[in-house]
């Protein structure tokens, strides 16, 4: 397949009166030509622009042309070059998924490139479900993303729920019935055969998002076992309460399939438009803001390490890898120490910018790596452990939001220890950690758990953990409430506010006005159940002077026979 052919495909799509039957007879042509001849690299990248921009086209013949054009590239890349499916996740995984909600024939074809897309890149195509899938606007295309992962299973036995678990369970929340429906049978027939730990992780992920009993009695009789015994009788909202947002159209991340912006080719010298998608990297002002603040959370001064190739990336990685197997002993933690320092060393070079997928590839398999380094009872060890997902926040920003959660979690339980040195660098990581990556429902719900923990000095770090979420993703405020994260983060300042500890309820005003900005009608609720002391403090702490729509009255009643404004006259 020549760069030719490909030239001739954005010309036509590109004219303002397009020749239909041409056009279709040629797609044709294109579709037979990707399963028995090899594409030209410099031609792969306006392929899949062409045919992702050709999907959608008004004309149903060409979109539907296009998009099996489109599906046969993917097999055929698949075969000939898989770091290229990779390079273009971002951009062909969403619309693969957006297809799935299409008639019978054009689903099948969808469900097939997409399953190969996740063999060639399960990392990529698990984030694109998550925010192109589950997060979609359309129901139909929200239901059929858990129809997928039932196939994904059947077809590929290494696939594995966990990592989705979150996003699974959160749909047994869903507006509409039908999808609520499909989560039941697709939780069923995904642990149907499941192992006593997976069915453990499936009943704790229920409990953690407060998952209404009934619900979780229908799953749990569905795979013929009986309801959890210890399951908190906390008030839940369920379907039938109306809130906030239960009107609300859940968001798409397929919001300008047809958008184009030109971008600079690798290949040659010359601009060719490709469809931009995903969220931006850079963080806001106020974000920045709040970091300058914290100490510590810029980037130290180290050698950079530069490497040739992708390869000579994954040779390095991969010899970091073998010194945490086991467990931490005297014989291998400074060479753990020495693999940390030269994995910040390599993030201050091109690794990241020139080779992202090998990167985040090899890190996946050296996560667990950097949590042992985290955990470490050797202060230096667990400081680089520390400093090293700062750096990756920094420099990859949300290219490490698969690895969120397990960070997050060894870090909640280092901003507990008595070192104090350990209990800041805790902190301080967290901070960066959330300021840079991207909204995710699960490391909100592990943040409202260290609101409640039993230790004083992290419920003291979560409540600046708390105001960092507000203020950086503050407009994601449908996404939160979709996840019932307001309710989540309301909970969490009812509590804090009302804290034994003076210097948690102080730390948790601020917080408090950010949350007023977002929610006012919430905000209010909180501070109307307040005692008089209480109220008096929050409001001193008002960033913006005192606030009328909380303003605090005295209402204590006059004293009997005593005029309360002084005598008349």
């Amino acid at each position: 397949m020549s760069f030719t052919d490909a030239a001739s495909l954005q010309r036509q799509l590109g004219q303002r009166e397009i020749d239909i039957d041409s056009l279709v007879n040629f797609l044709s042509y294109l579709r037979h030509e990707f399963k028995h001849q090899a594409v030209e690299p410099k031609a792969i990248e306006i392929y899949f622009f062409c045919l992702i921009k050709g999907s959608f086209h008004q004309n149903v013949k060409v979109s539907q042309y296009s998009f099996a054009c489109l599906c046969h590239l993917v097999k055929r890349i698949y075969f000939q070059d898989q770091p290229k499916l990779r390079r273009y996740a971002n951009d062909v995984v969403p619309v693969l998924i957006e297809k799935l909600a299409d008639n019978s024939k054009v689903h099948d074809i969808s469900r097939k490139a997409l399953t190969d897309y996740w063999r060639a890149t399960s990392i990529d195509v698990e984030r694109c479900l998550r925010k192109a899938g589950f997060l979609n606007d359309r129901d139909t295309v929200r239901e059929q993303t858990l129809t997928f992962l039932c196939s994904l299973q059947t077809a590929e036995p290494k696939f594995s729920p966990r990592t989705l678990l979150f996003d699974i369970v959160s749909t047994l929340r869903d507006p509409t019935e039908s999808v609520r429906n499909a989560c039941k049978d697709c939780i069923a027939d995904l642990y149907k055969n499941a192992t006593a730990q997976a069915m453990t992780e499936l009943k704790s992920e229920m409990q953690n998002q407060n998952i209404p009993s009934h619900l979780v009695s229908g799953v749990l009789s569905n795979l013929g076992i009986q309801e959890m015994s210890d399951e908190p009788e906390t008030a839940v909202v369920s379907f039938a309460t109306p809130v906030p947002a239960s009107n609300v159209a859940i968001p798409s991340m397929k919001r300008t399939p047809l958008a184009v912006l030109p971008v600079k080719a690798q290949d040659e010298n010359r601009s060719v438009p490709v469809v931009p998608f995903g969220v931006t990297l850079a963080v806001t002002p106020s974000v920045e803001l709040f970091l300058k603040q914290i100490p510590a959370t810029s980037m130290e001064n180290l050698k950079p390490t530069f490497v040739a190739s992708s390869r000579d990336l994954e040779s390095l990685m991969e010899d970091y890898i073998r010194a945490f197997d086991g467990k931490e002993t005297e014989a291998n933690w400074a060479q753990r120490q020495k693999n940390i320092v030269a994995l910040r060393e390599i993030l201050r070079g091109n690794a990241y910018a020139d080779h992202a997928i090998t990167f985040i590839t090899c890190l996946r398999s050296l996560s667990e790596g950097i949590t042992k380094a985290v955990s470490s009872l050797r202060t230096t060890l667990s400081v680089h452990g520390c400093k090293l997902i700062m750096d990756l926040a920094t420099v990859a920003k949300n290219g490490v939001d698969p690895f969120v959660d397990g960070f997050m979690q060894s870090l909640v339980k280092l901003s507990s220890s008595t070192k104090k040195i350990a209990a800041q660098n805790a902190n301080v990581t967290i901070r960066v950690l959330l300021a840079y990556t991207s909204f995710q429902p699960r490391v909100a719900g592990i943040v409202s758990s260290a609101c409640r923990d039993k230790n004083a000095q992290t419920r003291l770090y979560a409540a600046g953990w708390l105001q960092l979420i507000l203020i950086a993703h503050q407009a994601h405020k449908t996404i939160m409430e979709s996840f019932n994260c307001a309710e989540i983060f309301e909970a969490c300042l009812k509590s804090g506010l009302a804290d034994a500890n003076p210097k948690v309820r102080e730390a948790l005003r601020p917080t408090y006005w950010e949350f007023q900005s977002i929610w006012p009608q919430r905000a209010a609720t909180i501070m109307k159940n307040l005692d008089a002391m209480a109220k008096k403090a929050l409001e001193k702490s008002n960033p913006i002077g005192e606030s009328t729509a909380h303003k605090v009255e005295d209402e204590r009643p006059a004293l009997r026979g005593i005029d309360r404004f002084g005598p008349k006259s």
